[in-house]
């Protein structure tokens, strides 16, 4: 069911700009909204929703979003996304304003497995707007009071979504960051800390969260395999309808099948999916 949903908050970010010298992050561009739902729709760590601007008809379809925060605004259901715009879908999205209308299709996909983190301490990985799909794990780690250290990394500074706020909630001694460009934290890439905090404390009695480019995610499942943690990890892939119809979003996943492995949908049978079941 398509719902039409009204924006309460709209805000283009634009947060990272070059020094002079290097154009690393520069020109990246991230908007945020505020929707306010017509009925109490769940909406789960992890999970996602379809949206694009009602009423228009190029582009057609509508983007995929994690969902950044669930929260009650006047006893009225509302959920934040932030986003990077890339092109005419997010540009059309940035370009809305408080009252506009949304076509809505949610809540969508598979939830991390909270479940999983009891007696471990859990490292949240968080690759620039992926640590969008991370938020709300965040907060409901903390509910459970699990042990919880981030790790964000990105192009540069500004590529860090979220960053205050998961401060706020996690401390800031529990937020490690990394940028390529060094302009804020570690140099480099943030697989590079998180490899690090295993040699010291180990695999055994850690869960890694992650959400990021693939790159990333693929470093991270190795790390993750090495050390014998197990890793959840949201994948990012290109959505043309949501619901598993269009195909477009197929991943490999390891099987017994002569082929050593099949192909799921993020948009159904993820987009968690567990790190060692995925075949790079």
């Amino acid at each position: 069911m398509i719902d039409i949903v009204t924006i309460v908050e709209r805000n283009e970010l634009i947060l990272t700009e070059s020094d002079g010298e290097s154009n690393i992050g520069s020109g990246r561009r991230y908007g945020y909204l505020r929707l306010r739902l017509g009925r109490d729709i769940p909406a789960l760590p992890g999970q996602f929703a379809m949206i694009k601007p009602h009423g228009i008809h190029e582009p057609l379809l509508r983007r995929a979003m994690a969902y950044y925060r669930s929260l009650t605004v006047g006893g009225m259901r509302c959920v934040d996304f932030i986003y990077q715009i890339l092109g005419r879908g997010t540009q059309a999205l940035a370009n809305l304003r408080p009252g506009d209308k949304v076509d809505f299709l949610g809540s969508l996909g598979n939830t991390y497995d909270i479940e999983a983190a009891r007696g471990r301490e859990a490292l949240l990985v968080a690759g620039g707007v992926g640590s969008a799909a991370l938020f709300m794990l965040a907060e409901e780690l903390v509910k459970s009071r699990a042990r919880v250290k981030l790790f964000i990394g990105g192009a540069s500074r500004g590529d860090l979504c979220g960053l205050d706020d998961f401060i706020e909630l996690l401390r800031e001694e529990n937020v490690i960051c990394a940028t390529v460009d060094g302009s804020l934290g570690e140099a480099g890439f943030v697989t590079g800390p998180l490899e690090r905090h295993l040699q010291q404390r180990g695999g055994e009695g850690t869960i890694i969260y992650a959400c990021g480019p693939d790159p990333m995610l693929h470093r991270v499942a190795q790390i993750a395999g090495r050390f014998g943690a197990p890793s959840q990890l949201s994948l990012e892939a290109p959505m043309g309808c949501g619901y598993g119809v269009c195909v477009g979003c197929a991943v490999a996943v390891k099987d017994d099948c002569p082929e050593g492995f099949v192909y799921k949908k993020v948009c159904v049978d993820g987009p968690v999916f567990g790190g060692e079941a995925l075949h790079w």
